[in-house]
């Protein structure tokens, strides 16, 4: 029952304010989108941590001593991290 009177009165809200409730759902729908590339991002730091440990991976440093994002490891090929300048 309550489920028909929500639908109502999101049927009435969308024909007294079409604009509005058309912006409340793009900015829901964007929150949604940014809240799942977030996540994705944090499983993946986790994989990569297991994944450095794994393979013995380094991080490499410049000529100048810098921090670069790139990580060798002993696999042969080099991984390029964005994540891991902090």
């Amino acid at each position: 029952m309550k489920l028909k009177q929500w639908l109502a009165s999101a049927r009435q809200s969308m024909q007294e304010q079409p604009i509005g409730t058309l912006l409340t759902l793009l900015l829901g729908l964007l929150a949604i989108i940014l809240l799942s590339l977030y996540y994705r991002v944090y499983l993946d730091d986790e994989h990569w941590e297991k994944f450095k440990v794994e393979h013995h991976c380094e991080l490499r440093i410049s000529k100048t001593g810098t921090q670069r994002a790139s990580w060798a490891c002993d696999d042969g090929k080099t991984y390029f991290r964005w994540r891991q300048q902090r």
